[in-house]
């Protein structure tokens, strides 16, 4: 069984300035093509409405699985922060929160951010949050380096399940070694591992996929990467690794993380 742990659709199909197609019926083609059973489609504050991506989900129960977004630098405090998310999405049929630091232009360890991780935190289940870990941006200034800034989330929020979409970029391996002692937080592949695969950072999620197998997930971040692409990418990576550790990554370890089956 394949699941993926990322992808996107639009409304319109476009994809920013790109020329990539981020239709519905693309990705529903492509999930079929790859063999992949569900995915993750995230909502995008600012850019894919929450509302959106459930329709879409609603259409496919079966196949996809819905992920709100939310954006903590909207709000004017922390508690308006923290307040607005309860109202919006606590109780609520999404599965997960992405939060996409870059795109919405704040660090994570912004005190608003915090205080939305914090009030996740609290619920009884708390929701899977989504993070995008390419977070440099022009003009923009991390209160900590990259590593250390998921190193500090992991820490202050113990019970909170995160997923560091992308997995750090170049920063994989470094990151890994950070959080390879907060058992609350996966690594996502999604990108990474089709962007650097011919790099030493190729070698880098080779070792991972051998040593850290409980703690990753695959996913595509479709449309950037098409889907057949990503599967066919991470099964050249994991050529000669063993199948029981792929299949916890392909998987297992989302499963768990969703509880999938179970509601």
């Amino acid at each position: 069984m394949i699941l993926d742990s990322l992808t996107h659709v639009t409304p319109d199909g476009r994809w920013f300035d790109t020329a990539c197609d981020a239709s519905e019926a693309r990705l529903l083609r492509e999930l079929d093509a790859a063999g992949v059973q569900q995915a993750v489609v995230v909502a995008l504050a600012g850019y894919i409405p929450n509302d959106f991506v459930l329709d879409v989900c609603r259409r496919h129960p079966e196949r996809l699985i819905p992920a709100a977004s939310f954006n903590p630098a909207a709000s004017a405090s922390e508690a308006e922060a923290a307040r607005t998310l309860r109202a919006t999405l606590r109780g609520g049929p999404f599965r997960a929160l992405k939060l996409h630091p870059r795109l919405n232009r704040y660090d994570p360890l912004d005190p608003r951010c915090l205080a939305v991780l914090e009030e996740i935190a609290a619920w009884d289940p708390p929701l899977p949050v989504w993070i995008c870990s390419w977070l440099r941006y022009r003009g923009g200034a991390l209160r900590k380096p990259v590593v250390d800034t998921f190193h500090e989330l992991a820490g202050r929020f113990p019970t909170l399940p995160l997923v560091v979409a992308h997995a750090g970029g170049t920063e994989v391996l470094h990151l890994a070694e950070a959080l390879r002692d907060c058992p609350n937080v996966l690594l996502d592949l999604s990108f990474t591992l089709h962007r650097y695969q011919e790099s030493s950072v190729g070698a880098d999620l080779r070792f991972l996929l051998q040593t850290f197998d409980r703690r990753l997930v695959f996913g595509s971040d479709f449309p950037e990467v098409s889907i057949p692409e990503a599967v066919a990418e991470l099964r050249r990576l994991g050529a000669g690794v063993a199948q029981e550790k792929l299949g916890n990554v392909w998987s297992a370890n989302l499963q768990a993380l969703l509880a999938l089956g179970e509601r």
